[in-house]
């Protein structure tokens, strides 16, 4: 089998899933600005993946670009695997959240109700929780 170094590829494609950071619009906002708007959130819990922070993002694409791994294809999240729905409970701490179905809560795009990206390749990133206190942190 052939390795990616020996591919003659000469990209690095960096895959993330559930982005939030300190800049533009992002779960984490729209949940803290809906709890603050009504007195229940209503959250899908049958969709699944991992809630990345952009920080932790940027610091692992740096580390990717920057050393020892190869040109190729790598999945960079926050661990492990959520729903949307225990993320909200997580933002939002004790404001009341009901669960819902997808089909309850129609979009306009659908949503892939599994999109968890296996991270194969690099040592895992922090635990999504961490992450998100962080930035909680630093919004204020």
């Amino acid at each position: 089998e052939n390795s990616v170094k020996d591919s003659g590829c000469s990209y690095y494609i960096i895959r993330t899933s559930w982005l939030f950071g300190l800049n533009g619009k992002n779960f984490v906002e729209t949940m803290l600005r809906l709890a603050q708007e009504k007195a229940e959130l209503r959250v899908v819990n049958d969709q699944h993946g991992k809630p990345t922070f952009s920080l932790d993002l940027a610091k692992k694409t740096k580390e990717i670009i920057d050393g020892s791994y190869g040109p190729g294809v790598y999945h960079a999240v926050n661990e492990p695997a959520t729903t949307w729905y225990d993320f909200a409970r997580a933002i939002v701490g004790g404001h009341k959240i009901s669960s819902c179905s997808s089909q309850e809560f129609p979009r306009p795009a659908k949503r892939p109700a599994y999109s968890i990206l296996l991270n194969t390749k690099l040592p895992p990133m922090r635990p999504w929780q961490e992450a998100l206190a962080e930035y909680l942190s630093l919004r204020k």
